[in-house]
């Protein structure tokens, strides 16, 4: 097995690319046009492509699978649903890709769209992606459709023990859940992280942040039930304090304990 991992100029969010002989599967192709096309470049000189996996649907995640049309594309099997029944939560990912892209003036030739056809995958789930096996791992808490993939003892983890930020939460007890779960793998025979933002971690830095996060996930939890605001408001972050906007994403964090921070 073999691993590259290139990272995009938006928010280092990363592309994994995992390969086996002459063919591969491609984690989270990110995000403007050259990058896609340097992707699709390597991806040529592997082989080809079998599969495309997001580990969620937030548009700077899945943007690329248009770059690698013959390949399948996988996902969190509650993603799949969604997009199968035109939830409003999957179309405004695309929504918020338009947006971005005509803020920036980011050419979309392939259009803002879902793939055509979709692979749910379950918790647990054991596949073969590219001649390799993968088991797939349900981490909802980022988003309701978090997928996380162990490859060997790789740890694809998506949008959680990222160096670069703070948690953001969608759901504050599922993702203390997650984190309890992800605490209880990486103590186990994982050997490297790749986050979906930020540099490749070893196991042990990937336990310390993922400590650290459940932290203050757990002092979050408390003080919204406490209807605590000031608490709130002085709680340390976990990281990345001096980065513009985590101190606004702390607050998206509090309405989701029920804290309305002004």
């Amino acid at each position: 097995m073999q691993l590259d991992v290139l990272t995009s100029g938006i928010w280092q969010t990363t592309t994994t690319i995992v390969s086996n002989g002459g063919s591969c599967f491609v984690v989270d192709p990110a995000y403007f046009p050259r990058e896609l096309e340097a992707i699709a470049a390597r991806v040529a000189e592997i082989g080809r492509a079998d599969a495309v996996v997001f580990t969620h649907g937030h548009w700077d995640h899945v943007m690329g699978h248009t770059v690698l049309p013959d390949a399948e594309v996988c996902m969190n099997r509650g993603l799949a649903e969604a997009i199968a029944a035109d939830d409003p939560r999957a179309a405004k990912f695309l929504d918020d890709a338009r947006e971005f892209d005509s803020r920036w003036y980011v050419p979309r030739p392939a259009g803002h769209r879902w793939p055509t056809s979709l692979r749910g995958l379950g918790d647990d789930e054991q596949v073969e992606l590219g001649g390799i096996s993968v088991r797939a791992l349900d981490l909802p808490g980022h988003s309701p459709d978090g997928l996380g993939l162990i490859v060997e003892d790789v740890l694809l983890v998506g949008d959680y023990l990222s160096p670069c930020e703070i948690p953001f939460i969608d759901d504050p007890p599922a993702y203390w859940r997650t984190l309890v779960r992800l605490i209880d793998l990486l103590g186990k025979e994982l050997r490297e992280v790749i986050p979906g933002h930020g540099p490749r971690l070893t196991a042990a830095e990937a336990l310390s942040i993922a400590r650290t996060d459940l932290a203050y996930v757990d002092r979050l939890i408390e003080v919204g039930r406490r209807r605590d605001i000031s608490g709130a408001r002085e709680l340390a972050l976990p990281r990345a304090e001096d980065v513009v906007g985590m101190r606004d994403h702390h607050r998206d964090n509090c309405l989701k304990v029920g804290i309305a921070l002004r």
